[in-house]
């Protein structure tokens, strides 16, 4: 062990291996960085979207939970809430309302905001911390409109009698039943049993709620999960707030997507290191193997020199990486005027696994090489090896790419389809480059440019060129993310996207509905909405218990929405079959639902509404983006099957600084029942800006590890650019002819490399906007011309200035070096 340490330290003199070693530092420090960083806006996201179910962690029963649950959670530190909520009637006077009660714990909520206002038209507060005083209620807008009535009213709820003091704007866990048709009425829950309201008839649901360390929530969660009974449940942000749910999805993929490229650019220039460190290597191992070292005292040799710098880099990268993001959380904060939750352990063993990989994977392979081939052919330059070994390097670099961004992404698909991405873009790159140099030469030798160095020919030059683009191809890429697909999410989002949804509209009140908000200015559209129960697939009754699947069985227990319309909706994707052509029937199905009830194109679907059955067969597939917020629909009927069938209309209006106009809306058309969803896209456009900002971070740390590609590329091949000029300066060249000779090279090559990233990332961009984002395809030249003048200036500039210090050295030197 100490003469391998020895052999270390003496390799440490050799400027490749501290290029090396800066290469690993800097990679590292890209890969910890940026996963702490984005550990922490991750967890900021969960937690944002977390306080629209009011806790961290949700249970619901149609059944009273047991107390021995609150007990299992208080025993762990966390902070606990209950409500109930069920329908009930108030009554002022001789007028009767139907409401949804609902009594809260003082602790509640959990997570979340409460908001309230003075008087249906007065601007709302926050009243986190409290909830109504024992004898008050609170009650949304609706109510007062429909009792006609203002604060101060006496109510009478079952047995007992409240004051209504407030009107109830916002409740942090109401967009999880967005489709609520009666009013909400807040009371407290110590009041609950006065009312005598509650009984085992009662359709009541019994929520807990439970917040504190996440880490507890989830050994909470896995406690509870094996004792809850057939009634019971865990609230999820995937079942019961598919928006927001699909926003994060969205949201990890952007992020995953930008640090996926900086692990490319730290790959590209360790191999670049490695190789040059290799070569510098070869009389060593020749001269060690001629004297009688074995292969494999050779491969522990150069092997524990790797890896000790590995792990030395693996400490420095995860120390920088850890004060780096503390900087850029700092900034991020101060943008979403909030404080960033902690990081989780996992970015820091990640950079010392990816330290270790890059190694393994990239520098490990030439060194089997080195030590399979005999000392005659090293020191003549003839690595060939073995068909055996040529496979291994290959399996290895592969296998290690693929390592490497399965470790930063967590994701297979993302990660295999950059793999796919990269194996091709290189394979292109290479080719494209051996042609666009040989043009470049002709077209020098017609002009006459004798001060034009011979590119064509030169496998050093296609290989600076694949290099090249390919750093710049991940800039680029990210800079299209940065840029032109976020751009493309918020517009998904407009600044005008519903925040209204109004339902329960009857077909008799379309029209004048119609034109009470066209006359001030609110555009709509209406749909027909049916509630009907799934009964039969392809003529075989269906029921709860045939599904083991606690999703299936509440799909099954409650009535669909159904609807029918001839215009394909902007916000779903078709993905099988055909939209209906108006001459024939037919259903079309939301994927999801397909998936977890087990049919799906060509099965027969009849639905029971209303006591009328509904059959038909599936014509098409949907995909339905639900963060929208477009009237979005499991089923549709082609237009006019449905016709006679009993049903409502629903549409989604934005009100923004209109939102007292829902007061005047219920009062002219009473039966129409409207729902405050600003909430939830007040939350999915944050989360969408939070993206925005640690994508724009992260391309900070990604362009750093792009300078470093470029000067490993440039250095590694420093030694035979010494050799070149040495000759040509020994042959009577001068400092002027030197200097056209290298602008115009790397200028070259520079605008070559970046035309070809900026091709390959439109093409990736839009490839990855359609399958990944769902998002539209939009055809961008300026990646193109943004590649082709920055990679000409960026690789121009550093390839003269890495050289710059040799045009001066005379010939003698510079062959000595």
């Amino acid at each position: 062990m100490k003469l391998l340490f020895q052999h270390w330290q003496q390799r440490w003199r050799m400027p490749e291996l501290r290029l090396l070693l800066l290469a690993l530092v800097v990679s590292v420090t890209v890969v910890t960085s940026v996963g702490f960083f984005t550990s922490r806006v991750e967890n900021a996201m969960q937690a944002q979207a977390r306080q629209l179910l009011g806790g961290d962690l949700v249970l619901t029963s149609a059944r009273p939970l047991d107390k021995a649950y609150v007990q299992q959670a208080q025993a762990l530190g966390l902070e606990t809430a209950e409500t109930v909520s069920f329908p009930s009637m108030a009554s002022i006077g001789e007028k009767l309302q139907l409401t949804q009660l609902k009594a809260v714990s003082n602790a509640y909520p959990l997570r979340g905001d409460l908001k309230t206002a003075d008087a249906p038209d007065a601007v709302e507060v926050l009243s986190t911390g409290r909830v109504p005083a024992k004898g008050e209620i609170w009650a949304e807008a609706r109510l007062f409109a429909e009792l006609g009535v203002q604060s101060g009213a006496t109510v009478k709820l079952g047995r007992s009698t409240f004051t209504l003091t407030r009107v109830l704007t916002q409740e942090p866990d109401r967009s999880s039943n967005l489709f609520q048709l009666a009013p909400v009425v807040l009371m407290n829950l110590d009041d609950l049993p006065a009312t005598q309201l509650l009984s085992p008839a009662s359709r009541a649901r019994f929520n807990q709620l439970f917040a504190g360390d996440l880490k507890l929530i989830k050994q909470l969660q896995q406690a509870l999960e094996p004792q809850l009974k057939p009634t019971e449940r865990v609230r999820t942000l995937d079942e019961d707030l598919a928006s927001v749910q699909q926003t994060l999805q969205r949201s990890g993929r952007f992020l995953g997507l930008a640090a996926l490229l900086s692990v490319v650019l730290a790959g590209a220039a360790v191999v670049l290191t490695s190789a040059s460190l290799m070569r510098r290597e070869l009389p060593a191992v020749a001269v060690l193997k001629a004297m009688g070292m074995s292969r494999r005292q050779v491969l522990v040799d150069h092997a524990f020199s790797l890896l000790l710098t590995a792990l030395l880099a693996a400490a420095i990268g995860v120390t920088l990486g850890l004060l780096l993001q503390f900087g850029l959380a700092e900034w991020l904060s101060r943008f979403v005027g909030k404080e960033l939750p902690a990081p989780s352990a996992m970015p820091a063993l990640s950079g010392l696994l990816t330290a270790v990989v890059l190694l393994l994977g990239f520098a490990l392979p030439p060194l089997l090489r080195l030590v399979n081939t005999s000392p005659m052919q090293i020191l003549q330059g003839a690595l060939q090896g073995t068909q055996q070994s040529t496979w291994l390097v290959v399996v290895c670099l592969v296998l290690a790419v693929f390592g490497l961004l399965w470790l930063q992404a967590r994701d297979v698909l993302l990660a295999g389809l950059l793999l796919v991405g990269l194996i091709v873009g290189i394979g292109l790159f290479a080719a494209l480059a051996g042609a666009g140099l040989r043009l470049v030469q002709q077209a020098g030798k017609r002009a006459g440019w004798g001060w034009l160095p011979a590119l064509g020919r030169s496998k050093r030059a296609v290989l600076l060129v694949v290099v090249f683009a390919t750093g710049l191809f991940a800039l680029l890429l990210l800079t299209t993310v940065r840029t032109d697909l976020l751009d493309r999410w918020e517009q998904t989002l407009p600044a005008d996207a519903p925040d209204h949804f109004l339902i329960n509209i009857q077909p008799a009140e379309a029209a004048p509905l119609q034109r009470f908000l066209n006359e001030r200015g609110v555009k709509t559209a209406l749909y027909p909405m049916i509630r009907g129960r799934l009964v039969e697939i392809n003529g075989k009754p269906v029921k709860p218990d045939d599904y083991p699947e606690q999703r299936a069985q509440r799909l099954l227990e409650r009535e669909f929405n159904l609807s029918s319309f001839a215009t394909f909706p902007a916000s779903n994707a078709l993905l099988e079959g055909q939209w209906f052509d108006g001459k024939q029937g037919g259903l079309s199905i939301e994927q999801g639902i397909g998936e977890t009830l087990k049919f799906g194109m060509g099965d027969k679907l009849t639905f029971d509404i209303a006591g009328q059955r509904l059959s038909d067969t599936v014509t098409s597939v949907r995909e339905v983006r639900w963060d929208s917020m477009q009237p979005n629909f499991f089923v549709v009927a082609a237009p006019g099957t449905v016709d006679a069938l009993p049903q409502t209309l629903i549409t989604s209006i934005h009100l923004g600084e209109q939102k007292p106009l829902v007061t005047a809306l219920i009062r002219e058309f009473p039966s129409v029942t409207a729902i405050d969803i600003g909430a939830v896209v007040g939350e999915v456009r944050s989360l969408v800006e939070q993206v925005s900002l640690a994508v724009q971070g992260i391309f900070v740390f990604t362009l750093i590890a792009g300078v470093v590609v470029l000067v490993a590329a440039l250095q590694s091949q420093k030694a035979e650019r010494r050799r070149e000029l040495a000759i040509l300066k020994s042959l009577g060249a001068g400092r002027a002819l030197l200097q056209r000779r290298i602008w115009s090279e790397f200028l070259l090559l520079g605008a070559l490399a970046g035309a070809l990233a900026g091709l390959l990332a439109l093409t990736a961009g839009n490839v990855l906007a359609y399958y990944l984002f769902d998002l539209d395809l939009r055809f961008n030249l300026l990646p193109l011309l943004i590649g082709t003048v920055l990679g000409s200036l960026l690789v121009g500039v550093a390839g003269y200035w890495n050289l710059r210090s040799l045009l001066n050295v005379l010939p003698l030197s510079l062959l000595k070096a």
